[in-house]
């Protein structure tokens, strides 16, 4: 059964994982949404144990790198399910926020070209 809050967006982030002090693994977040998210990593973790997840940010983003509080909610073969501790908090609001607006983008410049060829614009007659 399906408990996620929001929908799930795919991603491509660079993450580091702390489990404990010292403990600390370099991974992927491959998806998110408001309550949590899919980490690939090569760390075994048990089902509930608390984790940060200090987001690896491209150096265009300003600001220091946000960590998340969240909690192990499942294993996978090569990674974690977590769930946040907060709903929402606002390092995923604003790159779910950023990674919205960036695939709207992409969508209407791929329609955009694809309305001007099926126009007849820039074809020869």
């Amino acid at each position: 059964m399906e408990h996620r809050w929001g929908e799930r967006l795919a991603v491509d982030i660079e993450v580091r994982l702390g489990s404990r002090p010292y403990a600390i693994r370099t991974g992927r977040l491959i998806d998110l949404s408001m309550s949590g998210g899919s980490i690939r990593i090569g760390m075994d973790l048990r089902v509930l144990s608390r984790v940060q997840v200090a987001l690896v940010l491209p150096a265009r983003f300003s600001q220091a790198t946000p960590v998340i509080s969240a909690y192990v909610a499942r294993r996978y073969r090569d990674g974690v399910g977590v769930e946040w501790c907060d709903f929402a908090p606002q390092a995923v609001v604003e790159l779910l926020r950023s990674q919205t607006l960036r695939r709207r983008e992409h969508l209407h410049r791929v329609r955009g070209a694809g309305s001007d060829h099926s126009a007849g614009i820039g074809t020869s007659s």
